[in-house]
């Protein structure tokens, strides 16, 4: 009995292990010092890639938005580096200006972390509860079709 109180223990322990979690743009330091500025929209799009986001509110921008967590066992992951290049492009789609934040500067982008549900897939509560009605109609369903 005690064997197996110990291996539990032991499992649970080793569960809890940590790991560091990157999201976002994966930046290649040479990448970013090859953008200089007067280069056109296209030639960054062909360097650096699709950005994470955009913005037209003030000006042309383009947003490459990379985060590391880290994560510990079951607790919400916290953040522990963040780093934001921010292109910004003149009317004739020239880079402007080279802008690069990090996590000491704060939250510079001003974006909503409300989730959204996609259109179609929100149900009463009588859609849910009718979900399955008329599916299984094989003989291959678990206990047979009873429609």
């Amino acid at each position: 009995m005690k064997k197996i109180i110990i291996l539990l223990i032991i499992l649970n322990i080793s569960s809890c292990g940590s790991n560091i979690e990157k999201r976002g743009y994966l930046f290649n330091d040479n990448m970013q010092q090859d953008i200089v500025s007067g280069m056109q929209k296209f030639e960054i799009l062909q360097l650096m890639g699709s950005p994470s986001t955009t913005s037209s509110e003030n000006g042309d921008k383009f947003y490459y938005i990379a985060n590391k967590f880290y994560k510990y066992a079951f607790l919400n992951p916290k953040e522990i580096e963040r780093t934001v290049i921010v292109i910004s492009f003149n009317n004739e789609d020239n880079v402007d200006n080279i802008e690069k934040y990090t996590l000491k500067d704060g939250k510079i982008v001003n974006y909503k972390s409300d989730k959204t549900i996609p259109g179609g897939t929100q149900v009463t509560v009588i859609q849910d509860l009718l979900d399955n009605t008329g599916r299984y109609t094989s003989n291959t369903a678990i206990a047979g079709s009873i429609f």
